[in-house]
C-alpha cells in the first residue's frame, strides 16, 4: 500500500465500496497467490542453478526489495515503461528503500525498442536460463504484442521459465467471478487500459506451445485452494484470471 502513494487508499476504498465481501475476499486472496506462484517458480529455479529473473510489467512488483534470500543469488531485471519506472524509483527514494545491487531496472518504451533490445542493453544473458513473470498484463495487450514478448522469451536459453497471467472472456465467467471481472473492467477502461486480448485455458496454451513451450502448468481456483488453501472449504476463487506456466522446450 505505501508504495502505491496516494493512490493506494484511494482505490483499496473504492474496492470495498464497490464489491461484496465474498468477492473482494477472492480478489484479495488472488492477487496474493499470482503473487505467491512466480516466487516459489522462481526459488525451484535458483535452487537448480538459475542466476536470472526478469519481472516484465514490473509496476509496483516488491520482489526486489523483500526478498533478501533469493535476490542474493538472481540479477533481477525489472521490465517496465520509462516513465512508470521512474516514478517508482522515485517512490522507493522517499520511502528510503534502496534497491540492493542485483537489481537492473530496464526501461523499455516498447514503440522505440524491442524486449530484446531492451534487455541486452540492460545486461541480460539470453544464453543462460532464467525465470520470465508477466503479471496482470496481458488483458491489455492486442495478441500480437504477446506473441511477439513470448517469441523473444522463446529465444532465450531451455530450460527458462515463464509463468504468466490471461484473463478468460466473459462466456467463460459464472458468479463471483461475473461481479470481480466487471468491477476490475470498469477500474481499467476509466483509466485508458481496456481489456484487448482474453483466453480461455486452452487458447493460451496452444498459444504458447506454437511459441516453442512445452511443459505447461495450469493454475486456476482448484489448484490455488490445494496449494496454497488446503482443506479450507470457504476459499473461493472466482477465475476470471488464471496463471500458466510453461519452459522454453529444448531445441530438436
Amino acid at each position: 500500500m505505501g508504495l502505491a502513494g496516494d493512490d493506494g487508499p484511494v482505490v483499496a476504498r473504492r474496492f470495498r465500496t464497490e464489491l461484496g465481501t465474498e468477492s473482494l475476499l477472492s480478489f484479495t486472496r488472488w492477487v496474493c497467490v499470482r503473487a505467491r506462484l512466480p516466487e516459489d517458480i522462481v526459488e525451484k529455479a535458483v535452487e537448480q542453478g538459475v542466476e536470472q529473473y526478469v519481472i516484465l510489467g514490473a509496476g509496483l512488483d516488491s520482489f526486489a526489495y523483500r526478498r533478501p534470500d533469493l535476490v542474493s543469488h538472481l540479477r533481477v531485471y525489472e521490465v517496465d515503461h520509462p516513465a512508470s519506472q521512474a516514478w517508482k524509483r522515485q517512490r522507493l527514494q522517499e520511502m528510503g528503500i534502496r534497491p540492493p545491487a542485483n537489481l537492473t531496472y530496464a526501461p523499455i518504451d516498447f514503440e522505440h525498442q524491442t524486449l530484446r533490445r531492451g534487455l541486452t542493453t540492460a545486461g541480460f544473458d539470453f544464453a543462460a536460463p532464467a525465470v520470465f513473470s508477466w503479471i496482470g498484463v496481458t488483458m491489455y495487450l492486442t495478441v500480437e504484442a504477446i506473441r511477439s514478448t513470448l517469441a523473444t522469451i522463446a529465444t532465450c536459453a531451455p530450460g527458462t521459465r515463464i509463468v504468466m497471467t490471461y484473463n478468460q472472456p466473459l462466456s467463460a465467467l459464472h458468479g463471483i467471478a461475473l461481479e470481480l471481472d466487471s468491477a476490475i473492467r470498469t477500474f481499467a477502461t476509466e483509466a485508458g487500459e481496456p481489456f484487448l486480448s482474453l483466453f480461455i485455458p486452452k487458447e493460451i496454451e496452444a498459444l504458447l506451445r506454437e511459441i516453442g513451450f512445452a511443459e505447461i502448468m495450469h493454475f486456476g481456483p482448484e489448484e490455488a485452494v490445494r496449494t496454497y488453501f488446503p482443506g479450507r472449504a470457504d476459499v473461493r476463487f472466482g477465475g476470471a484470471q488464471r496463471l500458466i506456466a510453461a519452459m522454453v522446450a529444448a531445441n530438436p
